[in-house]
């Protein structure tokens, strides 16, 4: 060991070695760390008991909670000394608890800091920040046990006393009684107290609760919090501030699982908007994209043409050649998708062109084998050779694009149809049997599918009201319907 290594203390140590991923030494050296304590001090000594407590701390960081107990209740044991400062064994009784709720020993948690609570009360009094250190955890333990009213009463006890302090801990005090009101069942807001805030701790509100969706927030419940949490910091930071922007981004990206247009569309536009008046105009060129492409999924077909339309705009101020050329690219898929060939196949041409003026082969190579095949089901065959084999003349072999660029190729110089009309077919059946005959007796009336460009277009009629574990069923089914069969359309 080094002198320098020497000089730090025996956990400072064990935490290096934890970094290090050498778990067993750093176990092996507070062992040591321990035995030391009890030969020199003895056994239930408050030097012993600080090295119990130093061992449950990196038991902790290692992610042994259950050991870590061990060795807090071992500290928590040795009595304070007459006269002796107590702040101490409070703090190993705090961690006793946080270290069994933490172990899913709940009750037994619950308990130790409820003693912890009384302790701190009694030497802290009840507006000291000591008091409420012990209260945030004690709200974290009835949360997992189910005692909302309990932990909701804790935690806004903490909060104010924090809020009073000016203590950087209230962040984590707002996020957390958002936690609760959620899982007790409140329908809203669940940041109220964000408005009382600085900046920089509505701020920190914002990644403790993204971190705690990420963690153990079943995913209905995160939506709604997520939710709740842009609208929060829209009103608090304002449209414009980063942490307002990230989290209805967050929203708009959890609502694209869920099939929750409306809300994607909503947030997307608050984001553009946001972007817009920040002169972005990168940032808002991908989300006018994105925001487009919620449209497509909305079946707002329209407004959806429209937005593409606002974003070959977008594209072609900024002047450059890959932008626009994936723009138009953008739009003519779109209007494909739409039923509108003849002008999704102008627009292609026009992607192509842009395409040639960059320096990007694969972003050609894709918006001319596109075009090339658009052209051949309108016939145009001569054209459509020409673009077939631009496209293949820059694509690599082993591209997705590249098979069916060379099967439409072929059927081309073997002067047939190529197969893409039965496989829209069979891909249409095969969707249609897929859900009909997992449907729930009596459930459907009609369910029909068309292929329109590469979308699926479906014609659906309930015999009946649905439940909501049916209408979660369908859902579940038609996405599954999607993932599978769109790959099929496609070749």
């Amino acid at each position: 060991m080094s002198p320098a290594s020497a000089s730090t203390s025996p956990l400072d140590q064990a935490l290096a070695l934890l970094r290090e991923g050498r778990t067993a030494d750093a176990e092996d050296r507070m062992k040591l760390a321990v035995r030391s304590a009890a030969e020199r001090h003895g056994e239930h000594s408050a030097e012993w008991a600080a090295a119990q407590s130093d061992m449950g701390n990196m038991l902790l960081r290692a992610e042994q909670p259950a050991w870590a107990a061990e060795c807090f209740r071992a500290a928590v044991s040795v009595p304070v000394p007459t006269g002796a400062d107590p702040q101490r064994r409070l703090g190993y009784q705090l961690n006793l608890g946080i270290a069994l709720t933490l172990s899913g020993r709940l009750e037994e948690g619950v308990e130790a800091l409820r003693e912890s609570r009384a302790g701190r009360e009694a030497f802290f009094g009840r507006k000291h920040v000591g008091y409420a250190n012990g209260l945030e955890p004690l709200a974290e333990a009835l949360l997992r046990l189910g005692e909302h009213q309990g932990a909701l009463q804790a935690i806004d006890e903490a909060l104010w006393i924090y809020k009073r302090a000016g203590h950087e801990r209230a962040a984590s005090s707002v996020a957390l009684r958002g936690v609760i009101l959620l899982a007790d069942g409140h329908a809203g807001p669940y940041f109220p107290a964000l408005k009382d805030l600085p900046d920089p701790l509505a701020e920190r509100v914002a990644t403790i609760v993204a971190e705690r969706i990420r963690r153990d927030i079943e995913p209905d419940a995160a939506y709604r919090m997520v939710a709740h949490l842009a609208g929060a910091l829209d009103g608090r930071l304002g449209p414009d501030h980063p942490a307002t922007i990230e989290a209805f981004t967050n929203w708009a990206a959890e609502a694209v699982h869920r099939g929750q247009h409306a809300d994607r569309i909503a947030a997307l536009e608050h984001v553009l908007a946001s972007y817009d008046r920040q002169d972005r105009a990168a940032e808002a060129l991908h989300t006018a994209t994105r925001l487009a492409d919620a449209l497509s999924d909305a079946s707002q077909t329209e407004k959806c043409l429209l937005a593409y339309e606002e974003v070959v705009g977008r594209a072609e101020r900024t002047g450059r050649a890959d932008q626009i050329s994936q723009a138009l690219f953008d739009s003519g898929l779109a209007l494909q998708n739409a039923g509108r060939p003849e002008s999704a196949v102008e627009r292609f041409g026009q992607a192509a062109a842009a395409a040639r003026r960059g320096d990007d082969p694969e972003l050609l190579g894709h918006v001319a084998a596109a075009y090339g095949i658009a052209l051949q089901h309108l016939g145009r065959r001569a054209e459509a050779r020409e673009a077939l084999d631009e496209a293949l003349s820059v694509l690599e072999p082993t591209d997705s694009a590249a098979h069916p660029t060379r099967a439409h190729l072929v059927a081309l110089l073997d002067d047939r149809d190529c197969d893409c009309a039965e496989r829209r077919a069979a891909a249409e059946e095969a969707f249609r049997d897929s859900v009909v005959t997992g449907a729930p007796e009596g459930l459907l009336a009609r369910f029909g599918v068309r292929v329109v460009g590469h979308n699926f277009v479906l014609d659906v009629e309930f015999q009946r009201p649905p439940s909501e574990a049916e209408l979660a069923w369908f859902d579940k089914a038609v996405r599954a319907g999607h993932a599978e069969f769109s790959r099929q359309v496609a070749g």
